[in-house]
């Protein structure tokens, strides 16, 4: 799960170092809007965990619209939120499956307040069996948190642009072009559906 507004009080990484700052993922109690809070929703799963650093088991297609599935996902939208992530991958809440979520919805309260805003690119979207068909040669670094690696932050060099290709919620195929922050959300959700984890790219 990315998360991009940790306290500055998160440690720097350099030179492959890290040093853990003694705090962790914000607490969340909101209930309305349908979001559920954090005692309702799986627990996450942390890094270390021997199951959440493994590659996941791709969704039988035939079985995405089955109401099993579909539960998952709402399961997992809501756990983005109430975690306080703007993305979350299947693993980290228990499901061991290639799904992932991101980006914000237009209905969030904190949207609608005006205290956040939808970045390019990141309208809220749920990806199944995804994959990055293609990669520019550019790149940028950014400094990346992670709900599964709490008082921790990564300078993490990615490629600028992706192309993303897989199902959508429905088992529709679906492709997009991502650039910037949209583009390094969505890479650092498929890492978890690889089992890999942001310390693990510095």
């Amino acid at each position: 799960a990315f998360t991009c507004s940790q306290r500055r009080r998160a440690c720097r990484v350099k030179d492959a170092r890290i040093s853990v700052a003694r705090h962790g993922v914000a607490e969340t109690t909101e209930t309305s809007a349908g979001i559920q809070n954090e005692t309702s929703l799986p627990p996450l799963r942390y890094f270390g965990d021997a199951k959440l650093m493994r590659p996941q088991a791709a969704v039988d297609s035939v079985d995405i619209t089955s109401a099993a599935v579909q539960g998952q996902l709402q399961m997992l939208g809501q756990a983005m939120t109430a975690y306080g992530g703007i993305g979350i991958a299947a693993p980290q809440v228990g499901w061991w499956v290639q799904a992932m979520c991101f980006g914000r919805k237009a209905t969030d309260p904190l949207v609608l307040s005006g205290k956040k805003q939808v970045p390019t690119g990141l309208h809220f979207q749920f990806w199944i069996n995804p994959r990055i068909a293609s990669v520019s040669e550019e790149t940028n670094w950014f400094w990346e948190g992670c709900l599964s690696v709490p008082g921790m932050l990564g300078w993490v060099e990615r490629p600028q642009n992706v192309t993303l290709t897989g199902l959508d919620e429905l088992g529709k195929p679906r492709e997009v072009q991502l650039s910037g922050l949209a583009a390094r959300v969505a890479q650092h959700e498929l890492d978890h559906l690889n089992g890999v984890l942001f310390p693990q790219r510095v």
